[in-house]
């Protein structure tokens, strides 16, 4: 029988990680717009620490979204599914082939969606997983281009704020997903356990 309180709960601290990482930089940008003097006096100094905390963070939210989708997919192998193309270690380790990590990520979190939410064929596309996609690889290039100029020391205010909003609109589009896959992942269980006494 397939438990889903123990995925609930990782989805729901997954979701909390999501938010904060995505809240982080506006909230900086924010305090230092609204209160340039308290910026200026108490955040500024601690810049360094601020950024590493924020990558420590960051790089802990990627570990724990990749915990929550492996163990995502090693229910939908629990729950005996048919036709499943990814494993639940392939879904997390195609995010770091490079070329491949453009579209195979996306197929494998298509199908842990499709799967946990009863849609078949697996490979059928939605609006929120294409936005998804989209957000992700654009925060992605963004990312890359953020990390250029700091190399030059010539990030401008213009490139964080849209930065931060790709990083909020790829948050809302994750925290959705995992919401939807979480849910999906109950009714399978709830439909085992129901097969159970039929």
């Amino acid at each position: 029988m397939l438990d889903n309180r123990g995925l609930r709960r990782l989805g729901g601290a997954v979701v909390a990680m999501i938010a904060i990482n995505a809240l982080w930089t506006p909230i900086i940008l924010g305090t230092s717009r609204v209160f340039p003097s308290f910026y200026m006096e108490h955040v500024a100094p601690l810049a360094g620490m601020i950024d590493d905390a924020a990558a420590v963070f960051k790089l802990t939210t990627m570990v724990m979204f990749a915990l929550w989708l492996y163990q995502a997919g090693q229910r939908l192998i629990e729950a005996d599914l048919d036709g499943l193309e990814f494993s639940p270690a392939s879904r997390i380790w195609w995010f770091f082939i490079p070329f491949a990590n453009l579209v195979k990520p996306y197929q494998g979190v298509r199908e842990l969606y499709n799967a946990s939410r009863g849609r078949v064929p697996y490979d059928t596309n939605s609006v929120l997983l294409g936005m998804w996609w989209a957000l992700w690889l654009a925060n992605s290039l963004m990312g890359s281009l953020m990390n250029i100029a700091g190399q030059r020391d010539h990030i401008d205010l213009t490139m964080l704020a849209i930065s931060s909003a790709i990083d909020i609109a790829v948050a809302l589009a994750a925290i959705l997903l995992v919401r939807r896959i979480t849910a999906g992942q109950a009714r399978i269980a709830e439909f085992n356990l129901a097969a159970i006494f039929t």
